[in-house]
């Protein structure tokens, strides 16, 4: 069984909301980027996540952004990192003190 801590992360999109506001159907939108219509269908419906350069091309395909694509983890981050940083600087000031 795989360690769930080493899983990627589900990456959750708006990518058929993007595609049917634009009325472009999975095919046509799969063809413009060079795609294989299955591949498409996978990211659509959140089953694989695209790498950065597709993502990118994802959003220019819908005519927006990578974040109109998908949703804006940025919160999320600063969350993870401010929380990380509070533990940084405590491990930093015990080593400082140990010295």
């Amino acid at each position: 069984m795989p360690n769930p801590s080493k899983q990627k992360p589900k990456i959750r999109n708006r990518l058929y909301n993007c595609r049917k506001a634009i009325n472009l159907s999975q095919e046509d939108a799969a063809f413009l980027m060079g795609l294989d219509h299955s591949q498409f269908s996978k990211w659509e419906r959140g089953e694989k996540n695209p790498g950065v350069y597709n993502a990118v091309g994802l959003a220019v395909v819908t005519g927006g952004t990578v974040e109109d694509v998908f949703f804006d983890y940025r919160q999320e981050w600063q969350e993870k990192i401010d929380e990380r940083m509070k533990l940084l600087d405590s491990m930093r000031q015990n080593t400082e003190v140990l010295r």
